[in-house]
């Protein structure tokens, strides 16, 4: 009896020290395991793929990013949203899609803003009406100029397409188009002649100029035009560079 109770402890006793060694290999594995894969020199990231139409984001601005995170190129510990936030963070990044593909390369797209206007004269303005930091006199492309207050960004630049759209089918081009805090708005022509509209049915009083410019043109010499006010329920005013006359 006390033999078979002895081999009954022993039994107990051998299987809590297998448990306890088993316990202790998975563990020791697990974290070998665990700084074997988070180690850079492990599964370092080598390769570097940039896809996408860059004319204003390089290479080398996107490696400045990446040695942010110089201690954790590796395949695993990578964090692929903080390199996606600082890519965004750069003026001309409109977005960034980030990707790894096994085992070793890094897959980055660039979408670069659509620029369609200057604004300010300090900034640059996308098709989503959003301000982006770049001078344009850092660039080398001519963009149509706009001014007005920065809240009303998004107000100027489709007052701006509406114009552009409906004075390009006779052969205008806006040069600049501001527009003050009461919305009111005036356009410049690339011929040099300025369209003031005011605040109100903008689209009616291009309108009406494109109606009666033939009028004037066949008539007077165009490079004399000073201003074109139609900011009247009808008719409108001519202004000239040595004098003034109203058209009705």
């Amino acid at each position: 009896m006390w033999n078979k109770l002895k081999k009954v402890k022993f039994g107990k006793w051998v299987s809590l020290v297998f448990f306890i060694t088993l316990i202790y290999i998975l563990q020791n594995s697990y974290f070998k395991l665990k700084t074997w894969l988070t180690d850079e020199q492990s599964l370092p990231l080598t390769s570097l793929v940039l896809t996408g139409e860059r004319e204003h984001i390089s290479s080398d601005d996107v490696r400045a990013v990446l040695a942010d995170q110089k201690d954790r190129l590796n395949f695993f510990t990578l964090e692929i949203a903080q390199i996606q936030k600082q890519l965004e963070s750069l003026p001309w990044v409109y977005s960034a899609s980030i990707r790894k593909r096994w085992p070793d390369t890094l897959k980055i797209h660039i979408v670069e803003q659509s620029i369609v206007a200057a604004w300010n004269d300090k900034a640059l303005l996308n098709r989503f009406s959003e301000i982006i930091a770049v001078s344009p006199q850092d660039v080398e492309a001519e963009y149509v100029a706009l001014y007005g207050e920065d809240d009303f960004a998004g107000e100027v630049l489709t007052t701006y397409m509406k114009a552009h759209q409906l004075l390009k089918v006779s052969h205008f081009e806006i040069a600049k188009l501001s527009s003050d805090k009461r919305n009111a708005s005036s356009i410049i022509l690339k011929n040099g002649i300025e369209l003031r509209l005011g605040q109100e049915q903008k689209l009616d009083r291009i309108q009406r100029f494109l109606s009666v410019f033939p009028l004037i043109a066949g008539k007077y010499d165009i490079s004399a035009v000073d201003y074109v006010d139609l900011r009247y329920d009808t008719g409108l005013a001519v202004g000239w560079k040595n004098k003034k006359m109203k058209v009705n």
